[in-house]
């Protein structure tokens, strides 16, 4: 039986599209993006393992990572809400809305869960502190998959390219 050698195949060209707050053609959106998503994603496995442990350290920690993942949050979220509303092609796209929709969904949770925690965040890790992480995980891995979307499969919100295509690392020299 002979099995025939596949090609690979050259990669596509693809459109990008420039993010209009960058600082030397890098996005600074997806710059930021990566410390709520960090800081807002361990808040439930916190509360559990203080939950476990008992140790009120945990809890204390909850609660510091959720204010600096709503404060950052915030931050990234402005960054993205002017590239949103200042680009045409991503106004045009659902997905570019939903990640909106479900990032404000996000900040919102994590207003709520700051607000109960904030008094004392040892006693409000059960149940409601809990029950509030556990739902901003899901929103973190929303938010953060229509996001990824974003990027890698529409090119948005990406460094340009001269004529807006991306080649790829093994695209041969232009002529």
């Amino acid at each position: 039986m002979r099995r025939s050698l596949k090609q690979p195949t050259p990669p596509q060209l693809t459109r990008t599209v420039e993010s209009r707050v960058a600082i030397r053609k890098h996005p600074v959106h997806p710059m930021l993006v990566v410390f709520p998503i960090a800081f807002l994603s361990v808040v439930a496995p916190l509360d559990l393992l203080y939950l476990w442990s008992g140790l009120p350290f945990w809890a204390q920690m909850a609660g510091v990572l959720n204010v600096a993942g709503l404060l950052m949050g915030l931050v990234a979220g402005a960054v993205g809400t002017v590239d949103l509303l200042l680009i045409r092609v991503v106004r045009r796209h659902v997905s570019a809305w939903s990640h909106a929709i479900s990032a404000v969904t996000l900040l919102a949770v994590a207003a709520a869960n700051t607000w109960l925690r904030w008094p004392d965040p040892v006693a409000a890790v059960w149940p409601w502190g809990l029950l509030l992480s556990s739902v901003m995980l899901v929103l973190v891995g929303v938010a953060g998959w229509l996001g990824g979307g974003l990027s890698f499969h529409h090119g948005i919100g990406v460094a340009g390219h001269e004529g807006g295509e991306d080649r790829g690392p093994d695209a041969p020299p232009e002529a």
